[in-house]
């Protein structure tokens, strides 16, 4: 079937014999402006400016496959669509009535199309490779490939920062509180991010802010909130630490906020327990207090790397678990981890203080961080390599990811330029 967004692009680009045109009703139309697409609620173009018989006509337009769908929509009960001056349709099965009971003037694009287009387009949506276009990407210019990657990158990196956005929103816009509990989720990564969330959540930063040169006390406050410290100890570290933390449970009130069998050890090394992330989060937090400064200052994925590298105190150097010792030292975070931290957790603050700010500026760092980053290496960067993508930092990789996953695989490729561009022009 025909999807509505091919005649979206039909419309917008006036690919369509625009000469000597009829409304169903044998009335003349001329386009004048077909408008701008809209792309929230209401009618799918605004703005447009039509003639019809000689008449000018400002408002919206309306698109579907077919002219019943207006009422499958449920658009004669929504007052969004009082404005629509011309119904764009592929087939007229139905005639459509305003509110007012007259008809809506009916436009059928079925015939009118450009010869070739809709075949071009047929053609690629029933490709059943995983990327439709694969035969065709290397005929298509690269400032157009280029330029679709960067909008699916920064869509990628919008999509991550709502993340952030609703959790200051949940912070009575708090940055410096969320920035700390973005922080702790990040440094939970995939397995135990949630349960970071809660611990930071269960721990205002102003609490340890108080303690923010002590190490050991905001280690206290950390692992007695994440339940780590509901056990029988052995050695003198644990029992001072559990000693810390009901003093300063106590004194601040504080409810814990996890037990112990909530966190996930089971296939997870050793260096990426929580806690040992714990720990390492701790002596960040020491390192540095202020957490917005921390991710607002951040220009180059060196200079990330450098303010990541901290190393937790020496008890855990030597312990994966309270009372548990290793035989192989465990160090600071490694490379990947904190590459891993600037991707999912700095570039998202960055993306979200730029729209806050309306400030271009922190949303080009976060592009900038991503290009001085390794590229992922997986199934889907290896399809694009297998077309002769170069695929070399994180810029690449988290672009291409997107592209495969949100168009490529729903067959958006009306929506993407590089699906455009050979829509348009014969192969």
């Amino acid at each position: 079937m025909l999807p509505e967004s091919f005649l979206h692009f039909v419309w917008r680009y006036q690919y369509y014999n625009t000469e000597n045109l009829t409304l169903c009703s044998g009335e003349a139309l001329k386009i004048s402006n077909p408008g701008f697409h809209n792309h929230l609620a209401g009618p799918d173009f605004k703005e447009s400016h039509i003639e019809i018989n000689g008449i000018q006509w400002h408002g919206s337009i309306e698109i579907h496959v077919a002219a019943s769908d207006w009422f499958l929509h449920q658009h004669q009960h929504d007052p969004n669509y009082e404005n629509v001056i011309l119904h764009v349709v592929w087939e007229n099965d139905k005639q459509v009535f305003a509110a007012d009971g007259n008809p809506i003037p009916t436009l059928a694009l079925k015939g009118l199309v450009k010869p070739g287009l809709l075949d071009r387009f047929q053609s690629l949506i029933s490709n059943q490779s995983p990327i439709p276009c694969a035969d065709l990407l290397s005929q298509t210019k690269s400032i157009t490939r280029l330029s679709m990657l960067e909008k699916v990158l920064v869509e990628r990196i919008e999509v991550k920062s709502t993340l952030f956005t609703s959790l200051l929103l949940k912070n009575n816009q708090n940055w410096e509180e969320t920035a700390y509990q973005w922080l702790a989720k990040g440094f939970g990564f995939k397995t135990n991010a949630e349960n970071m969330l809660r611990l930071a959540q269960s721990l205002p930063l102003k609490i340890i802010e108080k303690h923010a040169n002590q190490l050991f006390q905001v280690e206290a406050l950390l692992y007695g909130q994440a339940g780590f410290l509901n056990v029988d100890v052995k050695d003198d570290y644990a029992y001072q630490l559990q000693k810390e933390y009901k003093f300063l449970q106590a004194k601040y009130g504080l409810k814990q906020a996890i037990s112990y069998n909530e966190w996930h050890f089971s296939k997870v090394r050793p260096s990426n327990y929580p806690t040992i992330r714990i720990a390492q989060m701790a002596a960040l937090l020491v390192t540095y207090p202020h957490i917005f400064s921390f991710f607002s200052e951040i220009e180059s994925r060196n200079e990330a790397i450098d303010k990541l590298d901290v190393l937790q105190s020496d008890y855990w150097c030597t312990h994966y678990a309270i009372d548990k010792k290793t035989s192989k030292r465990l160090n600071g975070i490694s490379n990947s981890s904190k590459e891993n931290l600037i991707v999912n957790t700095a570039i998202p603050f960055l993306a979200a203080l730029s729209k806050y700010k309306d400030d271009p500026m922190f949303l080009d760092r976060a592009l900038n961080l991503l290009s001085g980053i390794k590229a992922e290496s997986n199934h889907i960067t290896d399809l694009w390599k297998s077309l002769g993508w170069n695929v070399s930092s994180a810029f690449d990789s988290q672009g291409l990811i997107q592209l495969h996953n949100d168009y490529c695989k729903s067959k958006r490729c009306i929506e993407c330029n590089i699906g455009i561009s050979l829509v348009r022009n014969p192969a």
